[in-house]
């Protein structure tokens, strides 16, 4: 193990056995700045802290980029990078373990999770499936947009799962569902197997549930779980609803010119709303038009 973190500072502070002496390093980790990239390269910036052998001395800084999801060297050309930083770089990874990638992991999602929740969302640039979006009611989840914005996690039987929160993204429809999809995660967190899916209505707190998955999981119990460990929970929803909603709307106008072939389905006004909000399409859509 290379990495720990201090309990006090939160400092990550590498150390290297080289030779006969230990190598000591302050670890800054930081990573590209797109709030919906997901290249997953870590930049490690490793300030030298004092050693002693015989005479005080300063050891050189160096910087290393980490491909998270290959756990290996995450430069697009090695050829460019000098000798000497090479070498230690391919050093250093060769004395990584688990719990290094681990801090690695953190560190990363936590510099990644704070850039995609302050980012301006009229500069947030998504592709979307426009046509399904406007026609057939293709619903996203928040983390599909944002994959590293915050994440809805639970404990449950002394398991973790990640909670999906998928929503219309149609401006003027006015329904609050959420379809919850979720899945058991390892210990990085990264996502297992579909464990249970609700329908959830979030502003008269309607659950539902779609599909059991996992037989150690109840309707009841996912819901307790959520409510218990994430409060305002309902607020949460609306918000990062509303939150999809504003970035759908700005990349449709950068983005989309609907297709002159392409019609709106013939719904008949007792027939169900297709915008996926389950009224009636007279007291949905057929109201705003």
């Amino acid at each position: 193990m290379v990495l720990t973190v201090d309990n006090d500072s939160q400092k990550i502070i590498a150390a290297l056995h080289n030779a006969d002496r230990v190598e000591k390093y302050e670890c800054i980790i930081t990573a590209c700045q797109d709030p919906v990239c997901t290249c997953e390269i870590a930049y490690l910036n490793l300030i030298p802290l004092l050693t002693k052998k015989g005479n005080e001395r300063f050891l050189s800084p160096r910087k290393v980029e980490i491909d998270l999801i290959k756990k290996s060297l995450g430069y697009r050309n090695k050829k460019k990078v000098p000798k000497k930083d090479l070498e230690f770089a391919e050093f250093l990874l060769s004395e990584f373990d688990e719990n290094d990638f681990k801090i690695l992991y953190e560190r990363n999602f936590a510099f990644k999770n704070k850039i995609a929740e302050e980012a301006d969302l009229d500069s947030i640039d998504v592709y979307f499936e426009f046509d399904k979006v406007e026609y057939e009611g293709l619903m996203y989840a928040y983390n599909d947009i944002l994959p590293y914005g915050d994440q809805l996690i639970i404990t449950l039987n002394e398991m973790e799962y990640i909670v999906f929160d998928q929503y219309c993204l149609l401006p003027h429809c006015s329904c609050t569902d959420t379809i919850l999809s979720i899945f058991s995660i390892d210990k990085i967190r990264r996502t297992t197997e579909e464990s249970y899916v609700i329908s959830l209505k979030y502003k008269k707190k309607r659950w539902k549930t779609i599909e059991k998955c996992s037989p150690s999981l109840n309707l009841n119990a996912v819901r307790s779980a959520i409510e218990s460990q994430h409060p305002n929970i309902y607020k949460r929803f609306q918000e990062r609803h509303v939150k999809l909603k504003t970035i759908y709307s700005h990349c449709k106008k950068s983005h989309y010119t609907p297709k002159q072939e392409l019609q709106l389905p013939k719904v008949g006004r007792n027939d169900p709303c297709p915008c996926g909000s389950g009224k009636k399409y007279k007291k949905c859509c057929l109201m705003r038009s």
